[in-house]
C-alpha cells in the first residue's frame, strides 16, 4: 500500500497528495444521486480500477456521467478523456459489462488499495459500493478469470484513451 506524506511548511500538495485526492473523489462520486441511471447499467454508475505499473499507482475512473479519467501517483491527473466520443462509448460498454457481472463483486468496498500482485475493481453501486480483486496475470491477459469480460472492456477503454491522446 502506498504511503503518502504531506509537504511540511509550505502548504503545497505533493503529486501523491493530488493523486490521492483525485482518486478519493472518483471513489465517492455519484453517491449523492447526481449521475443519471442508465437502462444498460441501472445498478452501476461507475467503475474505478487501481493497479500498480512501473513502480507507480494508476487509477482509471469510468463514471456514469460519461467522464473517464486516469490518475497516476506521480502526477495526479494523467488523462481526462471524457469529451472523446469513442472513450465515452467504451466506458458505457464497460459499465454495462460490469452490470452483467454484479455477482462477482461481493465484498463491501472501503476504498482500499489491492494487495501486491492484484488489481482492484471498485464498483460504484450506491452508498456502499463493492469491489473485486483479480490477479495481475489475468489483468494483463496471461491468465483466465471470471471477470475477464470486465478486464477486456477496461483494456478497450485504455486503448481508446491512448488513441484519443494521440489525436490531440
Amino acid at each position: 500500500m502506498p504511503r503518502f506524506r504531506k509537504k511540511t511548511g509550505s502548504g503545497d500538495q505533493t503529486p501523491q497528495d493530488v493523486y490521492a485526492g483525485l482518486r478519493w473523489t472518483a471513489l465517492r462520486s455519484g453517491r449523492n444521486g447526481s449521475f443519471p441511471r442508465h437502462d444498460a447499467h441501472p445498478d452501476v454508475y461507475g467503475l474505478v480500477t487501481d493497479f500498480f505499473e512501473n513502480g507507480n499507482w494508476v487509477t482509471v475512473a469510468a463514471l456514469g456521467d460519461a467522464t473517464t479519467s486516469m490518475y497516476t501517483s506521480t502526477g495526479g491527473d494523467a488523462t481526462r478523456a471524457g469529451g472523446d466520443a469513442a472513450v465515452a462509448a467504451g466506458s458505457k460498454r464497460l459499465l454495462t459489462i460490469a452490470q452483467a457481472h454484479l455477482a462477482a463483486f461481493g465484498a463491501a468496498d472501503d476504498g482500499g488499495y489491492p494487495a501486491y500482485g492484484t488489481v482492484r475493481f471498485h464498483l460504484l453501486t450506491g452508498a456502499a459500493g463493492r469491489y473485486a480483486d483479480v490477479p495481475d496475470g489475468a489483468f494483463w491477459g496471461r491468465d483466465a478469470d471470471p471477470l475477464k469480460p470486465v478486464i477486456a472492456a477496461l483494456q478497450d477503454v485504455l486503448t481508446r484513451m491512448r488513441q484519443a491522446d494521440a489525436r490531440d
